[in-house]
Order: C-alpha cells, then sequence, then structure tokens
C-alpha cells in the first residue's frame, strides 16, 4: 500500500523531537489486529504444537502428521486459500520419509503480482531414548507466530481492508533433515523470483533467553536485511520505532561477523537465499535449552513473542 508507506514516512517527518518518545496514540484500523494476539491464544497454540502428545514433531511419525493437519485446520480456519490447489506438499526426505510442508496464501486485496512469504519449520527432533524433546521455543514458537499473522491477515481480506500483495504462509517440514521441506518448496515454486520481494522465516523466536544486550529483554536478532531490495532496508526499524513496539534489534548475531554468516545458514530462509530471492532470519537466538528436554513452555515469554509478530505484521505491511 503505497499510500499506507507515504502516511507513515511524512508522519514520522512531522512528529515533534519532544514527542518522540511518547506512546502511540491510536493508528486507526490496524490495531485491531494487533488485538487478536493474546497470551491466551497464544499458549493455546503453542501448548498443542509442544505437547508431549506431538511426540517431539519427529517427520514422518502420526504424532507429527496431526501436528500438520492442525496447522493445516488453522489455515482453512483463518480464510487462507490452498497452494497450488492443495494445503500440503509431499516429498521426499531421504529413501524412506515423506515430508509435508503445509501451504496456505492470501491474495492481494488489488491486483498485484508481488508475493511476501512467511515462513516457520514444525518439525523438530522427536523423542530420544526415552524422552520426549518438544521443542516450545524450537520451533513451536515460530509457528504459533505464523499461525496468528495468518488469521491477523486473514481477518483483513475477509474485512476488505488489504493486503496489498500476495502472501503466502508456510510451515516447512524437514528442517532438522538438512532443510529438506524448503529446499523442496523453493525448487518448485513457480513464481518468478523477481516477483518475490522476501522470504521472512521465524526460528526459535519465542524466548528472551540471550538478550542482545545485558537487561533488556525485549529483543531480537534478524539477519538477511543485507538480502533485502535498497528501498526495503531499514523499514523494519521505522516500523519498530512508529508503532512503539521498541524491541532492541541486532541485525548481527551478537556483534560476530563469523557467527552471523554460520547462524544464517541453519535455518530455512537459506534455501531461498541461494535462489537469489531477498530472506530475511527472525529468532531469539540459541540458549542452554536448545535441542534439550527442558525446550519446554515455562521458557517462553509470549508478550515478547507478540512484539515480534507484530512488527513482522507491520514490516510486510510496508513492503
Amino acid at each position: 500500500m503505497k499510500n499506507f508507506v507515504l502516511a507513515i514516512l511524512l508522519t514520522l517527518l512531522l512528529i515533534p523531537a519532544s514527542l518522540a518518545g511518547q506512546k502511540k496514540s491510536n493508528l486507526g484500523p490496524y490495531t485491531m489486529f494487533e488485538q487478536m494476539i493474546f497470551p491466551q491464544k497464544q499458549e493455546r497454540i503453542l501448548s498443542y504444537l509442544a505437547d508431549d502428545c506431538a511426540r517431539g514433531r519427529s517427520v514422518g511419525t502420526l504424532a507429527h502428521q496431526n501436528i500438520g493437519k492442525y496447522i493445516r485446520d488453522h489455515f482453512e480456519q483463518y480464510g487462507l486459500k490452498p497452494f497450488q490447489g492443495h494445503y500440503y506438499q509431499h516429498f521426499m526426505c531421504d529413501s524412506v520419509k515423506v515430508g509435508r510442508n503445509v501451504v496456505g496464501f492470501i491474495p492481494s486485496i488489488i491486483p498485484s503480482d508481488k508475493y511476501v512469504i512467511i515462513s516457520a519449520h514444525y518439525d523438530h527432533i522427536g523423542a530420544l531414548n526415552g524422552f520426549v524433546y518438544n521443542g516450545a521455543d524450537d520451533n513451536a514458537s515460530g509457528v504459533t507466530a505464523l499461525l496468528n499473522l495468518a488469521e491477523m491477515f486473514g481477518s483483513m481480506y475477509k474485512a476488505k481492508m488489504g493486503p496489498d500483495k500476495n502472501i503466502i504462509f508456510v510451515a516447512f517440514d524437514a528442517k532438522e533433515m538438512s532443510m529438506a521441506g524448503s529446499r523442496h518448496f523453493v525448487k518448485n515454486l513457480d513464481i518468478p523470483k523477481e516477483k518475490i520481494v522476501c522470504n521472512i522465516n521465524m526460528d526459535q523466536i519465542g524466548s528472551t533467553l540471550e538478550p542482545v544486550h545485558e537487561g533488556i529483554s525485549d529483543y531480537l536478532i534478524i539477519l538477511g536485511e543485507n538480502t533485502l531490495a535498497k528501498e526495503h532496508r531499514g523499514k523494519l526499524g521505522i516500523c519498530n520505532r512508529f508503532y512503539n513496539i521498541n524491541l532492541d534489534i541486532d541485525y548481527t548475531f551478537y556483534s560476530s561477523k563469523a557467527f552471523t554468516e554460520l547462524y544464517y545458514k541453519l535455518s530455512d530462509q537459506v534455501a531461498f537465499e541461494e535462489a537469489g530471492i531477498p530472506a530475511l532470519l527472525l529468532t531469539s537466538g540459541f540458549h542452554k535449552h536448545t535441542y534439550k528436554i527442558t525446550d519446554d513452555l515455562n521458557i517462553i515469554s509470549y508478550p515478547v513473542l507478540k512484539k515480534r509478530s507484530v512488527l513482522v505484521f507491520y514490516f510486510v505491511m510496508m513492503l
């Protein structure tokens, strides 16, 4: 929405310096979509994804397939349409296991050939030696944000208020198997890459355990902004400030160039980047519970998870 972007930029220019630190006033109809995210809803979704009954969401298991159906049902409930005629995209992970991406999309409210792809992987490492690895942060948190955003944009579409570009939502399978799901998705994507504004991938986005700066729990690590077209760089920061989200954003992995490059390659957005498509990774970093049985519901911060999700919402609106 060009008018939407112009309005933001004009408002930023007109805000007196003395008011810069104050809370935003009512910004109109978009706040109604923010209010769709609240802790009880977030916890209901995340606790289902990370329940012991899901058995750690190991690829190909019956419990894992049930999680895929849960995501698919929510996509349909929120008004997302099947992508290329289907919600499921099957693929071979190896010679034995079959993976299943779950994909839905919301068309632009006005004719557009531009696409944004929002993603999160829903598989985890399963149950080992009698212990269930629930993966609450990795990556039930990302899928929770994905479903929250699907509801927000689905409701916007039903209300005929937007979006002004096509949005594809994809829950990737088999990230823990060399990112087989995202690689299959990108390889079989029949949209010209120049029509894809960017991929926004959320992986391990629910904790506040490894802040960028000591004592600031409202933080977010965003990698890959340099892959965006020049006109889109900096918009994350504008949204963060203008909408009073006020996350402490680091565009590196704790100021280390080497670890930034390494960590960026560890999740599904890299399949897009390798194909020449702009791609972002949003994460709260790895911590002492990553890939351990202690990655459970008690380490999730729902208020901060909401802030991170709301930032994605406004960023997509501004693209």
